[in-house]
């Protein structure tokens, strides 16, 4: 699993210095703006084509959940750092649903090659019958 050598713990929590935890959180934080970018685009995105062909919407709040800043033990650097990552997170998981749902009601040939992620297409044609 992706997360086996990453573990954090209140130990290496506190040891990260200040100006540290302020310089990552200006990195991460610099790539805000192409994420309310692409948010932005979704949403319109949805308005525009699934309107027209009549594809269930995804609703934004249903991928997105912001609970850390309820946390007593991370600080407030951390909480900013968290309230990104949700926001992050939670808008690639929408695009993925809204990228999906558009598959489904637009093209349902399955690929030619199975990658994760792709589980929507098991109900797919399949696609060698298109060759």
């Amino acid at each position: 699993m992706l997360y086996d050598n990453f573990v954090v713990t209140k130990h290496t929590l506190k040891r990260r210095n200040i100006l540290l935890q302020l310089i990552a959180l200006a990195v991460i934080w610099g790539a805000l703006p192409a994420v309310i970018l692409i948010h932005i685009t979704i949403w319109m995105y949805q308005q525009i084509y699934f309107s027209i062909f009549g594809i269930p919407k995804a609703r934004f709040r249903d991928y997105c959940i912001f609970d850390r800043q309820k946390l007593r033990k991370i600080n407030w650097c951390q909480k900013m750092a968290c309230g990104y990552c949700q926001y992050a997170n939670g808008t690639a998981a929408w695009l993925k649903v809204v990228a999906n749902r558009t598959e489904v009601y637009s093209c349902t040939i399955k690929n030619s090659v199975h990658k994760e992620g792709h589980e929507h297409q098991k109900e797919f044609f399949e696609y060698g019958n298109f060759q």
